[in-house]
């Protein structure tokens, strides 16, 4: 056991010196070209019991700086009044649209158009969870790319115009956005705000994001090996999705999707990418208590044990080697082998007495690493169009070294308990409270 935490320490290491490097070399921001040819668009958003959520989402939707794109919400049988909300807010009426019948998803129940805005649709159909409602939402979308977004999601005003723009370069087949925190985020003048504020837990996350997104996955994107295209902000294109049969309904769709994209780019010998694009933007809202945090985390944990167990075999046959890398080693052994030989060494140390200098060596180590990724992600951050004060950034950079000992602590309890937690066979939609208060609309 401790010949394995040894190795995976020196592998963590260098991954880590990757991820503080690579971003600094690849980081090159896109300016908006306003002379772009719109492609169609279709933005797909799955919704379950989302009623004081969804209005938020619709409200950004009204002011993208786009024209050609179409906007469909499916609401996956859900139990709330999620419907009689889409209603109130939209003005239904039965749509003459059809679907294409080329993916297969529960029984839909009716295509809505709204009389308010033409261009927003609402699939009504029997629950089958959120791969399910987003094969549904593919067979019925008339666009060349389809975009997924959470239901409590809020897209920035020129998020579409970068990823079409990203879409121009025929080699980019899928691509995923920056999903920043809404909390503490609030629109005056036009200009969205954003602001490093409220609880512990909140905060802790407003870290997690910039240094997942910023430095992962940009690191990620340089070696063409994104292993996660958010399921919050991704974007395809449809022929693509049918291509690959859609979404697989699993506790973790975002991931399997990226992964069967890659073995079908490896399988037809594609000369295609799937990238990171750090303009487009949107605005999420994260849990606010413990409880929800841990249920989101659990869901997560599930989704990498879930891929691994399907993919692990194929990894070095049908996939390229960075992909292959950067899921197994950096998604799998550092993100989940990795805690539980911690947790053993540390109880090791603690009860028998060794290894505390190991132990004072290897904590420097990883605060120094710390130290130098988050001031790398929120330089990122800033150069990238985030506007915190600069008050705030030192504040970030204050509190993530405090949350290395605290909140991140806990995330290794989480991949412990998610990891024997996969194997209760609960694929459902791993219902996440939202309260919907916060917009930047």
């Amino acid at each position: 056991m401790q010949f394995f935490f040894y190795m995976s320490t020196i592998i963590f290491i260098g991954f880590q010196i990757l991820y503080t490097v690579i971003p600094l070399f690849s980081s090159k921001v896109k300016k908006l070209n306003t002379d772009c040819a719109e492609k169609s668009i279709s933005v797909l958003v799955p919704a379950y019991n989302e009623e004081l959520t969804i209005k938020n989402c619709i409200d950004a939707m009204e002011g993208l700086n786009y024209s050609n794109y179409e906007v469909i919400i499916i609401n996956d049988g859900s139990k709330d009044q999620t419907f009689q909300k889409l209603n109130e807010l939209l003005d239904l009426s039965l749509s003459e649209r059809e679907a294409d019948c080329k993916l297969t998803y529960a029984a839909i129940k009716g295509i809505y158009h709204s009389e308010k805005y033409k261009n927003i649709f609402v699939i009504d159909k029997f629950n089958g969870g959120k791969a399910d409602s987003l094969n549904a939402g593919i067979d019925c979308a008339n666009s060349d790319i389809v975009i997924t977004l959470d239901a409590d999601s809020m897209l920035e005003i020129n998020s579409l115009k970068y990823v079409n723009q990203y879409f121009h370069d025929d080699k980019i087949i899928a691509l995923g956005g920056t999903v920043k925190i809404v909390q503490g985020a609030e629109k005056k003048n036009g200009v969205i705000i954003d602001k490093f504020t409220g609880k512990g837990i909140i905060k802790s996350q407003v870290i997690s994001y910039i240094h997942g997104f910023y430095v992962r996955k940009l690191t990620q994107s340089a070696f063409n090996s994104i292993v996660v295209i958010s399921g919050a902000f991704g974007a395809f294109y449809k022929s693509l999705l049918v291509d690959v049969n859609g979404f697989r309904s699993t506790v973790g769709e975002d991931i399997d999707i990226t992964l069967k994209i890659h073995e079908y780019i490896k399988a037809n010998n594609l000369d295609k990418k799937l990238v990171y694009a750090p303009e487009a933007v949107c605005y999420t809202e994260c849990p606010e208590n413990i409880t929800n945090f841990y249920k989101q985390r659990i869901r997560w944990q599930k989704a990498y044990v879930d891929c691994i167990l399907i993919y692990w075999s194929k990894l070095s046959r049908k996939f390229s080697f960075g992909v292959s890398i950067f899921f197994a080693i950096d998604g799998f052994v550092l993100g989940t082998l990795t805690a539980f030989t911690t947790i053993f060494y540390i109880i090791q140390s603690l009860f028998l007495g060794t290894n505390f200098f190991q132990i004072i060596i290897l904590m420097s180590s990883v605060l120094l690493i710390n130290a130098l990724q988050i001031g790398v992600s929120l330089c990122l951050c800033k150069k990238y169009g985030s506007n915190y004060s600069l008050k705030d950034y030192f504040r970030m950079f204050v509190f993530s070294q405090v949350e290395l000992l605290t909140y991140r602590n806990l995330l290794l309890y989480m991949n412990i308990v998610g990891t024997f937690k996969y194997f209760d066979n609960d694929e459902g939609w791993g219902f996440v409270e939202r309260k919907g208060v916060s917009s930047i609309s």
